[in-house]
């Protein structure tokens, strides 16, 4: 996230795609999918326990994690 920019919860940190996140609600898609501590560790710090990863990354980097992070620092 960019020094000046606002945080938005729904917002995957990644694409900035919807997360779809209803964890509040108790029944959030994120229950029944592992995300992985190494992909939490790429999120950054601002956007921590504030702003959920979308499905669509998740499994981009369960996929290939080598690759999405290098496509996350080539940004």
């Amino acid at each position: 996230m960019h020094g000046n920019a606002i945080l938005n919860p729904s917002a995957c940190p990644f694409c900035g795609g919807s997360n779809a996140c209803a964890a509040d609600s108790g029944a959030c898609w994120c229950f029944a999918l592992e995300v992985p501590t190494a992909l939490l560790a790429l999120v950054p710090e601002a956007q921590r326990n504030r702003a959920c990863v979308c499905q669509r990354c998740i499994r981009a980097f369960q996929a290939d994690p080598q690759g999405f992070a290098e496509r996350l620092n080539s940004r």
